[in-house]
């Protein structure tokens, strides 16, 4: 699998390149999608999933470039680079314990996680490598639990990955028949636009088609901003388009 992310980090270019020939990580995408989409009628968990959670995290990272908190900048004195390279292992993982199963996925994942970050990071110095290993199992854990998000990276990762709702990421699991407020209102995100802001360092735009939305925006996103030490630098601005609102269901009946 390719990524598209253009970055002069020299840390995590090579870190892709790694990925991208890796074997293991594509069978384990392709399992979480098995789970994911074929057994639970949920979203992609796979490789569409990573690309786009590891590009929005990345994003957040240039935006969010002089906010200092706790992680491998402020605690470990390592450069950019390595919080970079924690972002982008902590999105590419969080979700393969679900080829074990969803209830606990985040703590399956960590497990799974570990020999490969080992892997993955084989030429860092030992007491490198340790600490990134340690700042993305923390990031993992943090995305699917109320586990306190106590770094830079992992409340921007854990941010990323909920950022991943535009209507296209619920069509498999309606068209499948799940019809719940997550697949309703996950339809109803048209387009997400992650900009600098105005009145904080970061703006996120969501443009609906529904106010079913609302549900995606608070329950979801909300969530994760207020659990994550970044609440007070992003500005989240949500409209919904058009004079009137796109139907989606007909009739619901329990």
């Amino acid at each position: 699998m390719k990524f598209n992310i253009p970055t002069e980090n020299k840390r995590l270019k090579k870190l892709i390149q790694n990925v991208e020939a890796d074997e293991e990580l594509e069978a384990l995408w392709r399992c979480s999608n098995i789970v994911a989409i074929d057994r639970l009628g949920y979203t992609d968990h796979g490789p569409v999933h990573v690309k786009i959670v590891a590009n929005i995290a990345l994003r957040l990272c240039k935006l969010l470039e002089g906010i200092e908190m706790s992680g491998v900048v402020k605690d470990y004195k390592l450069d950019s680079e390595y919080s970079e390279v924690v972002v982008f292992l902590a999105s590419i993982l969080h979700d393969i314990g679900m080829v074990v199963q969803r209830e606990g996925h985040e703590h399956y994942s960590t497990t799974l996680a570990y020999p490969i970050l080992l892997r993955l990071l084989s030429e860092y110095k030992p007491d490198e490598r340790t600490i990134v290993i340690s700042e993305t199992l923390h990031a993992i854990v943090s995305h699917y639990s109320e586990a306190t998000m106590l770094t830079k990276e992992a409340s921007i990762f854990c941010i990323a990955d909920a950022l991943d709702m535009e209507k296209g990421r619920a069509r498999i699991p309606f068209d499948a028949g799940k019809v719940d407020i997550h697949s309703v209102s996950a339809l109803s995100i048209d387009n997400i636009q992650l900009t600098k802001g105005e009145k904080k360092l970061v703006a996120i735009r969501i443009k609906m088609s529904n106010s079913a939305g609302i549900f995606q925006v608070d329950e979801l996103l909300g969530k994760r901003i207020k659990r994550s030490g970044l609440r007070d630098h992003i500005e989240v601005i949500a409209d919904i388009e058009g004079e009137a609102e796109r139907k989606i269901l007909k009739r619901f009946e329990l």
